[in-house]
C-alpha cells in the first residue's frame, strides 16, 4: 500500500465513521449492534458544538451495525488473536469500517478500501498498526474473493433458517477455510524463514 495518502472527503468520512464505531465499543457494544445504532441516532442530532456527520459516514455506521456479527467473524478468523478484545480498539473500529466496505460497497475496490484503512490507522494509532491492519484486511480480501466464500455466502442466505441464526452463540464463528496469508506490502521474509513464520511473528509483536 502507498506510504503517502491524501485525506480526501471520503477518507475523512471513513474516519468519522470509525470514530463513532470506536465510541460505541467504549460504551460496551461488544456484539450488540443496538449500542451503535443508538449512538448513531445521537450523532445525527446536530448541535452547535458538533459538525454534522457526512452522509457517507452515516451509511457506513448503519452498515456496520447491520452486519456487525458477520464483520467480527471475519476479523476474528483472520486476525489470529484469542479474541477481539486483544486488538487495539482504534484498529478494530477502522477494520470494522473497512470490512463493511469490502462486503457491501461495490463502488470501491477492496485495495483502495485497505489503503484508506492503513492511512487512517497510520495517523491515529500505533507504529505497528498499519502492518497489522494491512495483513488482516488483505487476508480477508483474499478470502472474500475466493469461490469458497461465494458458496458459503449463498448457502448461508438460502439454506439457514432465521431461528438457527438467532440461536447461535455470539462467540461462535462460522466455518472458515484457512485464509491465504501474505506479508504486508513491501515486507520480505527473514533469511531462512517462511511467509507463515514472518506473519506469525508480526502478529505476536502486535
Amino acid at each position: 500500500m502507498s506510504k503517502q495518502h491524501r485525506f480526501t472527503s471520503r477518507t475523512k468520512a471513513r474516519k468519522r465513521a470509525a470514530d463513532v464505531v470506536y465510541e460505541a465499543d467504549q460504551r460496551g457494544m461488544g456484539s450488540n449492534p443496538d449500542v451503535l445504532r443508538d449512538l448513531l441516532r445521537e450523532r445525527r442530532v446536530i448541535t452547535a458544538a458538533q459538525t454534522p456527520l457526512p452522509e457517507f459516514s452515516i451509511q457506513i455506521i448503519a452498515g456496520v451495525a447491520d452486519n456487525l456479527r458477520r464483520i467480527d467473524s471475519l476479523i476474528s478468523a483472520h486476525a489470529r488473536v484469542p479474541g477481539l478484545d486483544r486488538i487495539a480498539a482504534v484498529d478494530l473500529a477502522v477494520m470494522r469500517v473497512a470490512v463493511w466496505e469490502m462486503l457491501e460497497n461495490d463502488e470501491v475496490s477492496p485495495i483502495i478500501v485497505i489503503d484508506e484503512a492503513i492511512s487512517i490507522v497510520r495517523s491515529i494509532s500505533t507504529d505497528t498498526s498499519p502492518s497489522f491492519v494491512n495483513a488482516v484486511l488483505d487476508a480477508i480480501r483474499k478470502d472474500l474473493a475466493s469461490p469458497a466464500w461465494s458458496r458459503r455466502s449463498s448457502d448461508e442466505e438460502d439454506v439457514r433458517a432465521p431461528e438457527e441464526t438467532e440461536s447461535s452463540s455470539d462467540n461462535e464463528l462460522p466455518a472458515q477455510e484457512a485464509p491465504a496469508r501474505s506479508l504486508p506490502a513491501g515486507a520480505k521474509p527473514l533469511d531462512g524463514g517462511s511467509v507463515e513464520d514472518e506473519l506469525d511473528e508480526l502478529l505476536e509483536e502486535y
